[in-house]
């Protein structure tokens, strides 16, 4: 029997059978990891490829808050390579994260060999579950938490409470230049101007040229010229103090595949309860004694992989509280099957 055949001769494959020298085990290990490295670079190759629609889909939350608030919308790179570069990150990353199921599949491969037939019928049924959830986890940022968290963050303390009622600013800035009020003197400057504008929820279909109209929905004065519309966005007069978002284009990438990474960790929940219940480790009544404490220890890991705010931690906390109590409830399923079968 060859080497290849004994690795993967099936679950019941007991790894006293196999005798590996050094040499093969470093010969196996490179194979594999070269496997592992080529899809890699294949995914990174096909993302690039689409690389608009990546960075499309990582940035519609933020493109959504800002519109939503009537904020200029887009993001900006600050050197000349930045951009390239964001892309070229987005593409590896994504690409890794594709195509990391292969990847599992390439290592699961290398320490099959040295689990015992029970130890690789838990993992092979577990493994698919973990990496549907990594992916349901990322998924569940992008599409339902990462909106809400980037409207939050964009709004928080944008405005500055007004303190120069507090400060002597006439003794400190003596000059302030008031405006001029008169009265306008010639006859063009007493023509009475329009006082509205038609407004509409949607922009209609076949404005006039250079006719002017307001888009209720979205806060904008548009007009179009020359078959293109062009806006101006509703600003507030009050001259109050702001902290007006600005967002950068790697920097919010990093940001949304760092949350990503993390959900997909934290989304592993379930899959660790069920597994230490699977193989013995912890009883599922043991774990439910323990909740308040697996609570905080999972409060501590969603404070350090989440940025450093509240509502990021909390949006990846509540889920793993709920995934840890379907977990327990899997455990539960597993030692009653396991009682049933040892009784019959």
């Amino acid at each position: 029997m060859s080497l290849m055949d004994r690795l993967h001769g099936g679950p019941d494959l007991d790894p006293e059978q196999i005798r590996m020298t050094l040499g093969e085990h470093l010969e196996e290990l490179r194979s594999r990891l070269i496997r592992a490295l080529l899809a890699l670079a294949v995914g990174a190759v096909l993302c690039f490829l689409v690389k608009d629609y990546v960075v499309a889909f990582l940035t519609w939350p933020v493109i959504a808050v800002q519109k939503a608030r009537n904020m200029p919308v887009g993001l900006k790179f600050l050197n000349p390579a930045e951009s390239f570069l964001t892309y070229l990150k987005v593409s590896i990353m994504v690409g890794f994260l594709l195509t990391s199921p292969y990847s599992l599949a390439q290592i699961w491969g290398f320490i099959a060999a040295g689990l015992y037939p029970n130890e690789r019928r838990w993992v092979r049924r577990f493994v698919p579950v973990s990496i549907a959830l990594f992916f349901t986890g990322a998924g569940f940022l992008l599409l339902v938490a990462a909106p809400m968290l980037v409207y939050f963050l964009a709004a928080y303390g944008e405005k500055l409470p007004n303190v120069e009622q507090y400060i002597p600013t006439r003794i400190l800035i003596p000059r302030v230049i008031e405006p001029i009020e008169k009265e306008p003197t010639r006859a063009e400057d007493q023509v009475l101007w329009p006082t509205s504008l038609p407004v509409f929820v949607k922009d209609p279909a076949n404005p006039p040229e250079l006719t002017p109209w307001i888009n209720a929905r979205d806060q904008k004065i548009r007009f179009r010229a020359q078959g293109t519309d062009y806006e101006l966005g509703f600003t507030n007069v009050e001259r109050r103090a702001e902290i007006i978002a600005d967002f950068r284009l790697n920097e919010y990438i990093t940001f949304i595949l760092h949350l990503a990474i993390a959900f997909g960790i934290g989304f592993q929940v379930p899959v660790v309860v069920a597994f230490l219940a699977a193989v013995g480790i912890a009883e599922a009544a043991q774990m439910g004694r323990l909740r308040r404490h697996v609570w905080l220890v999972m409060a501590m890991v969603a404070a350090v992989v989440t940025p450093p705010d509240l509502t990021s931690m909390l949006s990846l906390l509540l889920p793993m509280i709920l995934l840890f109590e379907i977990g327990l409830y899997v455990a539960r399923l597993i030692e009653h099957r396991r009682a049933a079968r040892e009784r019959a």
